[in-house]
């Protein structure tokens, strides 16, 4: 999954999510979602440009 927020690039390999069977259109549960906004904001706020990281739960 690659991010791109504010002008910080992050990938993360390995994402759990679901794929749709007919459009294979992915979604991700809320605690997923949580934890790449979480690794986002500690991107930024490290001055990180691109970031590529194994996910992994906080």
């Amino acid at each position: 999954m690659t991010l791109d927020r504010d002008g910080v690039i992050i990938i993360l390999k390995n994402v759990p999510a679901e794929i749709c069977d007919n459009c294979g259109e992915y979604y991700l549960s809320d605690e997923t979602t949580r934890v790449i906004l979480e690794v986002a904001e500690q991107a930024m706020a490290k001055g990180i440009d691109l970031e590529v990281r194994q996910y992994a739960a906080c």
